[in-house]
């Protein structure tokens, strides 16, 4: 297995566990498609976008909105 992918799945669980604890701390997360707050963490999706090849971006998405969210992204990596 590539040496990137092993160091990057570890920091992606880290960025998952501060999702959530900031979610507990605040009780809910802002929605990165509607700007909605999401009041039920079972309904985040978490979006992670390379910046580089040792750091990711993550996106805090409800799970109704997630797919679109995701395809609107990819579709504008093609203009």
């Amino acid at each position: 297995m590539d040496h990137h992918v092993i160091d990057t799945i570890p920091k992606r669980i880290l960025e998952m566990q501060r999702l959530e604890a900031l979610f507990h701390n605040q009780g809910y997360l802002i929605c990165q498609a509607t700007g909605a707050r999401i009041c039920d963490f079972d309904k985040v999706v978490a979006i992670f976008t390379p910046l580089s090849l040792s750091t990711d971006q993550v996106m805090a998405v409800h799970v109704d909105e997630a797919k679109e969210f995701l395809q609107t992204c990819l579709l504008s990596l093609h203009y």
